[in-house]
């Protein structure tokens, strides 16, 4: 739970909390939550059901953009153009594992 504190408020480095949270936690939720919500629909229960399953990260990936967004502007001091890309980034893939 402390390391989730620590990504919430920026406190891990950028490239732990880009590619270990950002993108690869991300995945894995995002596949988790679409796998479970196919398994409802086909088990033939209410639609409701399963689009509440798959809308489930959807707060989770809010987390994301912010812990990123919150490392890119610690590092910004020593690498502007990572931290940019890091956002720019983290934002596209955001919107791709919540649409998707």
């Amino acid at each position: 739970m402390q390391t989730i504190k620590a990504f919430w408020r920026g406190e891990l480095g950028l490239a732990r909390s880009f590619w270990l949270w950002g993108i690869l936690g991300g995945a894995v939720v995002n596949l988790f939550a679409t796998l479970l919500a196919v398994m409802l629909l086909s088990a033939n229960l209410p639609t409701w059901l399963g689009a509440l399953a798959f809308a489930a990260p959807l707060p989770w990936n809010l987390v994301l953009v912010v812990g990123v967004w919150r490392s890119a502007a610690r590092n910004a001091d020593r690498s502007r153009g990572a931290a940019e890309l890091a956002r720019i980034a983290i934002l596209a893939w955001a919107t791709v594992l919540s649409l998707v």
